[in-house]
């Protein structure tokens, strides 16, 4: 095929044939160019070549201002794009080998990858031919002396594709129970009594303070305080002692109206109170009501 000179273009696209052959004043097909508003043809200006990604990544899109691309396990990045490790969440076989953050199945295509509730909605097929469906949640930067509550989502600094979930050190205390005994760790006889609410929260409460000879929780699990040291009072309404007499009340003083003798004052013990806090427990004392 001999060379022709695109010059001026009077025709456009035209792939209609006409005898003698293609005419040069038109065109059957143009790839990566334009003709003119002039009739001249043009090429198309293409995408300038920003980085060479990895290999083993797939898939590109753009999400929080950077951009974002997928693969099966750790790869060196390139500045101004973030990793996102997807791992295969059931290898096939005992052949794929697992490992936290890596996998050996890797990523085949990404169908979609879409901003979704505050995070990446991404859809990826194995090369084992599975497909499913991942929603990668955002998490903040980790910081220095910084108190994270179980559940919050953290990334490192210098973003590695992974995202660290806050999780508790050791076993949980026991929860809270209703009329159970509470414990100040005064004296050797008992340790102090350390609870979790029914609903975790982050927190557990020890108990600092008790009154009465039998404090015991009460009834009604109380409203936990969530910020450290907080102070919940528990009330409880059992325990009560024999009652006491008091035979007599005092004269009258000088020159006043005599006195219509009354009943006996009947002084109820006080209810058992203890003080419970992010560590603490107390109850109100009732006293007997006097005629």
């Amino acid at each position: 095929m001999r060379p022709a000179p695109l010059t001026t273009i009077k025709g456009g696209i035209n792939r209609l044939r006409v005898k003698g052959g293609a005419q040069a004043d038109t065109l059957y097909d143009l790839l990566n160019g334009y003709v003119t508003e002039s009739g001249t043809v043009r090429v198309r200006p293409g995408s300038s070549r920003d980085a060479e990604l990895d290999s083993q990544t797939r898939g590109l899109c753009a999400f929080g201002g950077e951009l974002h691309t997928f693969c099966h396990k750790s790869v060196a990045i390139p500045d101004g794009y973030v990793l996102n490790i997807i791992v295969h969440p059931d290898p096939p076989d005992a052949d794929y080998g697992y490992a936290y953050g890596s996998s050996d199945v890797p990523i085949k295509t990404i169908h979609f990858a879409e901003p979704f509730l505050g995070g990446l909605y991404v859809v990826a097929e194995f090369e084992d031919g599975a497909t499913y469906h991942f929603w990668l949640q955002p998490g903040v930067s980790w910081q220095a002396s910084t108190q994270y509550k179980t559940g919050d989502l953290v990334q490192p600094t210098v973003p590695n594709g992974l995202l660290y979930v806050a999780t508790r050190f050791g076993d949980p205390n026991p929860p809270w129970q209703a009329d159970e005994p509470r414990y100040d760790g005064v004296g050797d006889a008992y340790a102090q009594s350390v609870v979790e609410p029914t609903t975790y929260n982050g927190y557990y409460y020890v108990c600092v303070e008790t009154q009465g000879p039998n404090p015991r929780s009460a009834l009604t699990e109380p409203v936990w305080p969530t910020f450290d040291g907080g102070t919940v009072i528990e009330r409880t309404d059992t325990g009560l002692a024999p009652e006491t007499t008091i035979d007599s009340v005092p004269p009258p003083p000088a020159g006043s109206s005599p006195v219509t003798p009354v009943d006996p004052v009947v002084v109820e013990n006080p209810f058992d109170r203890y003080d419970l806090t992010s560590s603490n427990f107390l109850n109100r004392i009732i006293k007997g009501v006097q005629p």
